[in-house]
């Protein structure tokens, strides 16, 4: 089984074709917990380091070019490359993040060397330690990682001790036990753990599920404009030269509230990041028109906007501002982490190289305060964008108390690719992770509720200029992931670091012996 070099690469391949289905757009969540399962058994039938880095690296370049292919209609569209350019880049990022993958591979095969139950048990802390990196190194892209892939309510929950990355860790371990029953299919204990372990997931995933949830006390409404992102279109809600759409935008909003109007707390507008030329400490008419919005409708008020770090105005932040319902400034939110490439060109990826290529990378420059927006009924912790996909990020914005999550994004860059339910699946995971609400608003969808289990109670079609009224309540309490953050992750940093360094010790006492035996013969 798998003895030839054709068997094992198409192994590898079969492994990622299902991680792809995992997700977005043909989301055959299921396949999440034997998707590497093929890649394992022709890691550990012939061993070889390696050929095992080999192995894993051309899984992860397939994987990656097959469920990023939205990174070529974006660059396309708006980036300004060739066709040919745009793929171009879609390969480098798949050749260079498929390292992680290969480094998995080379990791498993390495410690399998003398006992393969080993590795397969080690595998699911390798990768682990693999989707750690893809979060911290070359900017942090940790886009996919498989434990988003996972549907099991009840099992997702423990997201809030290990994050999305216990997920994966599960997983894996799947993966992992099915690999040893193929491998070992004589083997008593590998297939009793086969039969077993279904159960157990089953069962927890049961214990675990999640309880059913009242509705709030609080009224949102999360504003969709559905603003096209073509130059033409931008240019016509530009409030300077044409300020009637944003002015019916603003009484579209007002009436929401007017319609839904109670005699509770104060409700809540929250619009996209921004998805026009929309700048709120520059432009006297967007702020006037904000002000208005907050006062007429008596609700507490987000809107996206560009607002700048100097006077010269040559250093553009992507913001958003929370004004209460007097229409003053509660907090002016500046994204921390932006969208390498996107917003800006990273120091080590040679900027001025990569301007001559295209001239629509950003110069933004990113915020450092993990200031939420405090206000009588709780706080509002706002993300913008691509942030939705650090965990160690947004559980920094989580303040004590009763607070709720809110994410402004901006997905109609994306189009009608996978990209914008991919990154609603990161989006949930947060909910998860914090125990809190969360509130998204987006220009084109998808635009939802989120409760604090994940669960998607209210949201709107997309491509589709509409608001979504719904309820949500400011909870409080910490989760263990909130107080202390990726401590699982990083435990299994260790872990490995223990096992690797313990392998090498045996390796050389063993050859120590063997040298010694041969001196005496």
């Amino acid at each position: 089984m798998f003895r030839s070099n054709s068997l094992r690469v198409g192994a590898s391949a079969l492994s990622a074709a299902f991680l792809y289905a995992c997700f977005p757009l043909l989301a055959w969540h299921h396949l999440v917990w034997v998707a590497l399962a093929p890649l394992l058994v022709a890691l550990l039938v012939e061993l070889n380091a390696k050929r095992g880095f080999w192995l894993g690296y051309l899984c992860g370049v397939i994987f990656f070019a097959s469920s990023c292919q939205w990174f070529v209609d974006v660059m396309e569209m708006h980036g300004g490359l060739a066709p040919v350019l745009a793929w171009g880049v879609l390969g480098l990022f798949a050749l260079l993040f498929a390292v992680f993958f290969g480094a998995f591979g080379w990791a498993v095969s390495r410690t399998a060397v003398r006992v393969r139950t080993r590795a397969l048990i080690l595998a699911p802390f390798f990768w682990v330690v693999g989707e750690l990196g893809r979060t911290y190194l070359f900017t942090g892209v940790p886009w996919n990682l498989l434990g988003y892939a996972m549907q099991a309510g009840g099992l997702r929950r423990i997201a809030t001790v290990t994050a999305v990355y216990g997920l994966s860790f599960l997983a894996l371990a799947t993966s992992s036990l099915i690999a040893w029953v193929i491998l070992e299919p004589r083997r008593n204990a590998a297939r009793l753990a086969v039969l077993i372990w279904p159960v157990v997931l089953i069962v927890a995933n049961w214990l675990l599920a999640p309880p059913p949830v009242a509705p709030g006390s609080r009224v949102v409404h999360l504003v969709q404009p559905n603003i096209g992102m073509n130059v033409q279109e931008v240019v016509k809600w530009a409030p300077w030269s044409n300020p009637e759409p944003l002015q019916r935008l603003v009484d579209k909003s007002i009436a929401s509230v007017r319609a839904d109007a109670t005699t509770g707390p104060k409700p809540f507008i929250i619009w996209p990041e921004n998805p026009a030329p929309f700048y709120f400490e520059r432009d006297p008419i967007f702020r006037s028109a904000a002000e208005r919005m907050a006062r007429e409708s008596g609700a507490y008020v987000v809107v996206g906007s560009v607002n700048f770090a100097d006077a010269a105005e040559t250093q553009p932040k992507n913001s958003a501002m929370v004004l209460n319902p007097q229409g003053q400034v509660l907090l002016a939110y500046d994204k921390i982490h932006l969208v390498p490439f996107g917003e800006y060109v990273p120091d080590w990826a040679f900027p001025n190289l990569v301007g001559k290529i295209t001239h629509e990378a950003g110069n933004f420059v990113p915020g450092s305060s993990y200031r939420a927006a405090e206000t009588p009924e709780g706080a509002l912790s706002l993300f913008i964008c691509y942030e939705s996909i650090f965990p160690q990020l947004v559980r920094r914005l989580v303040p004590e108390g009763p607070a709720v999550l809110v994410n402004l994004s901006n997905d109609a860059w994306f189009g009608d690719t996978a990209a914008a339910a991919q990154h609603l699946e990161k989006a949930r995971l947060r909910a998860i992770e914090n125990r809190r609400y969360l509130l998204r608003a987006t220009n084109d969808g998808i635009t939802c509720i989120i409760d604090p289990y994940g669960r998607i109670v209210a949201r709107l079609p997309r491509h589709e200029s509409a608001i979504l009224t719904g309820r949500f309540d400011f909870v409080a309490g910490d989760t263990f992931y909130t107080r202390y953050g990726d401590v699982f992750a990083w435990m299994c940093v260790a872990i490995v670091v223990m096992a690797m360094t313990h392998q090498y010790w045996r390796e050389e006492q063993i050859k120590r012996q063997e040298a010694k035996g041969k001196s005496q013969k």
